[in-house]
């Protein structure tokens, strides 16, 4: 056996770069009963040539890139600023590759509200790809659209998780020019097949046709999940009232390679990381922005490159990643495995997602509750022995 059946489903993070790769069209992407894609070969077309091991990023490891600048900065438009996650510098950068008759490859939204990786190429069309989303995106054929791009000699940038980034350096095996990949500082990404079950069940019969995890117009420290229908109406939620927020914050079904994730730390295969940068008053309080403010390193010259280029279009300002990675603990961390996640797999097929999330936090919190208690007991008994 020489294909890639030998990387175990604890390790695989689902880039599809050997979907990608087989010539022979012998892998499937299927999902699995967590709702996360992983490959299946097809016996009677896999000609075991290995080429579908070698592009895959757990399994062959390549050299990372180490250069590091960091900034703090957000976009001087308003308008983009609102609309983006949090600064708006993925949007900036996507402008700038734009103005050169270049494609931008990114998670967007479908007619059916699943997560897909599409490519752009022209400015009315960038608004399906910013903002975050809370969703493992689907690769698809993106990577071989972004090959055929890059060979002629088109400018690409690519944004996605740091797999995805592995994945398609993995790939394409070599460097590009006109290639800039930026990738996220990723908490974990969440089961598409949770996302789907949880607005089926909040909105029944009643289309979503469009949707933002991140409406900033309380503010970043108060945004809402916000919900467009094709009857006009629009649903609103806090985050801090939202079980799905809850349950992709507490990994009840964060994708089980997060745990163990490869792709954490300074050192990327990207040219960029970006995220929010949460503790910008401790460090840059002269930045600080009631909408957000974008955290960006700078991992290659190609990176630097890009940023430099768009500076006027920015406020920004020096950083370090450290002051970063303060209020970031994904930066450098894999995602918590709890006894959470097993639980909550036991129960979803008999329950709503709601239900089973708040049941699951209810338990958390009387666990909490009786771990303190006991701690409390503990503490007096060890003040009693030392009296």
């Amino acid at each position: 056996m020489n294909n890639i059946s030998k990387i175990s489903k604890n390790k695989c993070n689902g880039c599809s770069a050997c979907y990608n790769s087989c010539l022979k069209n012998a892998i499937l992407m299927k999902e699995d009963e967590e709702g996360f894609v992983y490959p299946e070969i097809q016996t009677d077309k896999c000609i075991n040539c290995g080429k579908c091991l070698n592009v895959c990023p757990n399994y062959n490891l390549k050299t990372l890139n180490v250069d590091e600048v960091a900034y703090a900065c957000y976009s001087k438009d308003i308008n983009q600023h609102m609309v983006s996650s949090s600064g708006g510098f993925f949007a900036e950068a996507a402008k700038y590759i734009l103005s050169k008759n270049g494609t931008i490859y990114g998670a967007a939204f479908n007619n059916d509200m699943k997560v897909e990786h599409i490519g752009i190429s022209r400015i009315e069309d960038l608004n399906k790809l910013t903002g975050t989303k809370y969703v493992q995106s689907k690769i698809g054929d993106c990577f071989n659209l972004i090959k055929n791009d890059l060979r002629k000699d088109k400018y690409v940038l690519f944004s996605g998780t740091p797999c995805q980034v592995a994945g398609l350096k993995n790939f394409l095996n070599r460097d590009y020019d006109k290639l800039i990949c930026i990738d996220l500082i990723c908490h974990g990404v969440p089961s598409p097949e949770v996302w789907k079950r949880y607005i089926s069940e909040k909105f029944g019969d009643r289309k979503v046709i469009n949707m933002k995890f991140r409406n900033k117009e309380n503010g970043i420290s108060n945004v809402l999940l916000q919900f467009e229908l094709d009857n006009g109406e629009l649903y609103s939620e806090a985050y801090k009232d939202c079980l799905y927020i809850q349950g992709f914050i507490n990994n009840y079904y964060t994708r089980r390679s997060c745990f163990s994730c490869s792709f954490k730390g300074k050192n990327r295969y990207s040219d960029i990381t970006i995220g929010d940068f949460w503790s910008i008053n401790e460090f840059h309080n002269e930045m600080t922005n009631k909408y957000g403010v974008s955290a960006v390193i700078a991992h290659t010259n190609k990176g630097k490159a890009l940023i430099e280029s768009i500076t006027e279009n920015l406020s920004i300002c020096g950083a370090k990643s450290t002051e970063i990675a303060v209020w970031n603990e994904s930066l450098n961390e894999p995602a918590k495995l709890t006894k959470y996640r097993s639980m909550f797999y036991s129960l979803w097929q008999d329950d709503t997602v709601d239900n089973v999330i708040r049941n699951l936090m209810s338990i958390k919190k009387e666990n909490q509750i009786e771990n303190k208690c006991f701690l409390k007991k503990m503490y007096e008994r060890i003040k009693k022995w030392l009296v």
